[in-house]
């Protein structure tokens, strides 16, 4: 059995013919995150909010705005080497997407949920110097913030982000737990997902703190209490690397614990299926994005829907920082403990005073 695989033995007195009801789960959640990725993006796309967020690109420093050309550069390159090494290679060898290819190309997907850490309250910040077309946000039900339209998250960075950010650091933990298993194979399987989460956690510290020094992205509103430098235009909320490491390393064990087929969790008996083999590839793909999809909803986005009522003030960011959302330019005051959350369709949410 090969060293990343964890056996799959069927049910006593089940058919092999049979495909496990959580596997139809599976497919059916990838179905459904699928053709909500395709609405949403389709009708952004399609829109008259598909266009670029340039609000205070005019305060940037030149040497900030070459960083962040060449960042967007740095993406497209490490994103066409992945694209051919993880899917377009294996296919040309073989005919068909490696699991690898299909894994990667679910964890690109994850994109659409990137911006929903604004869901309740703009608590993070991107930047409008960055190539942008704004975003999709305000295609999302229920949105509750305010000008989702201007969020700048429809760049080149944070597009080609979720090969090289998620899906190759996922890849990563998963290879690492291999090389655990291999070394101390008496590990039970919470043991290696532990080792897995511990070890992202100085990765994500590190990572993390280089890319708020050089201003690609803020955590804007945090919990004072529970946030490094709070109040510096670089602060950081520790909460934010058990939220980011619970999701790496749950994706890494999605990729990780496959059986003898090389099946993952949520792929199992999908070739027993009667279909043919560019369905079977389509279903085993759904179902690696539905597992992807719940599981960055759960580890990260629910527990920041949360942290989003409980943020303070922002620090004094410029304006290519706040992108328009808030502030004294705005019919909006930025979040903090005292400022109301508004609605998507609030007028305002300043409390004028007598």
């Amino acid at each position: 059995m090969a060293s990343n695989h964890v056996a799959n033995h069927l049910t006593p007195g089940r058919s092999s013919a049979e495909v496990p009801s959580a596997t139809r789960f599976w497919i059916a959640m990838g179905a459904f995150w699928f053709v909500f990725c395709v609405v949403v993006w389709g009708l952004w796309i399609s829109g008259p909010d598909f266009k670029p967020n340039t609000i205070g690109v005019e305060q940037a420093s030149a040497s900030y705005v070459l960083f962040i050309r060449c960042v967007e550069v740095a993406s497209i390159l490490l994103a066409i080497a992945q694209i051919w090494y993880f899917i377009v290679r294996p296919k040309l060898q073989t005919g068909r997407l490696s699991f690898d290819g299909l894994f990667f190309l679910a964890c690109w997907m994850l994109y659409m949920q990137e911006p929903w850490i604004n869901y309740n309250s703009h608590q993070f910040l991107y930047t409008t110097v960055a190539y942008n077309m704004g975003s999709w946000c305000g295609y999302v039900p229920g949105w509750n913030s305010q000008h989702p339209e201007l969020i700048p998250v429809g760049s080149i960075i944070w597009c080609l982000a979720y090969l090289t950010l998620v899906g190759l650091w996922a890849f990563a933990g998963s290879k690492l737990m291999g090389w655990v298993r291999n070394r101390w194979p008496q590990l039970t399987t919470w043991q290696l997902i532990g080792i897995c989460f511990v070890a992202f956690i100085p990765a994500d510290l590190i990572l993390e703190h280089g890319i708020l020094y050089f201003e690609l992205f803020n955590y804007a509103s945090t919990v004072p209490s529970l946030t490094l430098h709070a109040g510096e235009i670089y602060q950081f909320p520790l909460y934010e690397t058990l939220s980011w490491c619970a999701t790496l390393t749950c994706l890494s064990a999605i990729h990780f614990f496959r059986n003898d087929a090389g099946e993952s969790y949520g792929e199992r008996q999908i070739a027993k299926m009667k279909v043919g083999e560019r369905g079977k590839t389509f279903l085993r793909f759904l179902a690696i994005l539905g597992t992807c999809q719940i599981g960055f909803f759960l580890t990260y986005n629910v527990p920041y829907f949360y942290w989003s009522t409980k943020g303070g003030a922002y620090p004094a960011y410029k304006e290519y920082r706040i992108a328009g959302v808030c502030g004294p330019n705005t019919d909006y005051d930025c979040p903090s403990l005292t400022t109301p959350l508004p609605k998507a369709d609030s007028p305002s949410n300043r409390v004028v005073q007598p």
